[in-house]
């Protein structure tokens, strides 16, 4: 009998505790929507202690919540509910560490990661207004180390000084950097590349460029670019061949041949699928259409079956105006 009470009083402190290793376990969350009254949506961990959660990191945003949820019930807080209610880890910026460029500080009583960039200028480096990588003019160094920062913009940086150029003409690259015009036709200050390309390559590596000159491989290609100033998309891989059709050659999967109508007709490889809003417009086309951007254009030429190439950055315009 006493063994059978000895059995009994094992299985009750075993889920006792069950009980309380699950009554003291939660779930750990990454980030916390504070506009939505302090809940949460990204999973971290689960069945997970406070204690636990909040010791596994030292970022300002990571919460817990003491509900015990299954992957129905976290789905439907997440479409339906908002997020789950949760509590920050951090209630002060005591060991809080923040993404670069960013400093904790209290807002509204909790504390948060804001921007707060270094804008100590270089003094050798010539002052007032500069061009970004985006295309677009801004004020000084800070504007674009704030603009980065807020919108998450990490490769915003600074192209060239001076106000943002339509071509070459007028632009005075710094540290041995040349200025090239990519495929919209806007100019950029980029480092060409010091290593020579490798020698002996096979004819396999060959490219044929859309200027309808063959190249020992896309680095000779890029190479050559460079130092005229100007993008050359690859047209196809290969040499160049004369009465080539799009029938003839091989694109990439990704890819679809396009008919060049200002080269006589010769067939290029275009990835006609892109992000419009990583890059910025309008542009003119060579059809004299005027795009939103330059990823619209290479969506258009995709559609038609023939390649519109950049006629000038902006919107375009003739003798009576702009163009329909």
């Amino acid at each position: 009998m006493n063994a059978v009470v000895f059995k009994i009083c094992l299985l009750i402190v075993y889920f006792l505790g069950l009980f309380i290793h699950f009554s003291l376990a939660g779930t750990c969350f990454s980030t916390m929507v504070r506009r939505n009254n302090g809940r949460c949506t990204e999973l971290l961990y689960e069945r997970i202690s406070k204690e636990d959660c909040c010791s596994s990191t030292t970022s300002v945003s990571t919460a817990w919540s003491p509900e015990e949820l299954d992957p129905n019930t976290l789905f439907f807080w997440r479409m339906f509910g908002g997020g789950v209610l949760c509590y920050p880890c951090k209630e002060s910026c005591t060991n809080v560490q923040c993404e670069p460029d960013k400093t904790c500080m209290m807002r509204k009583g909790v504390p948060k990661c804001v921007c707060s960039p270094s804008c100590k200028e270089n003094r050798k480096k010539p002052k007032g207004p500069l061009c970004g990588t985006d295309g677009r003019t801004y004020k000084n160094w800070c504007r674009i180390k704030k603009k980065s920062c807020k919108q998450k913009l990490h490769n915003l940086s600074v192209s060239y000084y001076g106000v943002c150029q339509s071509s070459c003409d007028k632009i005075r690259c710094s540290d041995n950097k040349t200025c090239l015009l990519d495929q919209n036709l806007t100019p950029h200050c980029i480092h060409c590349s010091k290593k020579k390309c490798p020698l002996g390559l096979k004819h396999r590596q060959q490219v044929c460029g859309s200027d309808g000159l063959t190249y020992k491989s896309a680095c000779h290609l890029r190479d050559a670019a460079c130092h005229a100033g100007k993008a050359i998309p690859i047209a196809y891989k290969g040499s160049c061949k004369e009465n080539v059709t799009c029938h003839n050659i091989q694109c990439q999967d990704s890819q679809q041949c396009l008919i060049d109508l200002e080269a006589g007709g010769r067939p290029r490889c275009i990835t006609c699928s892109c992000r419009p809003k990583y890059l910025h417009g309008p542009v003119c086309g060579t059809n004299n259409n005027t795009y939103q951007t330059w990823c619209h254009m290479m969506q258009d030429a995709c559609s038609k079956g023939y390649i519109i190439d950049t006629k000038h950055s902006g919107k375009c315009i003739n003798k009576k105006g702009i163009w329909p």
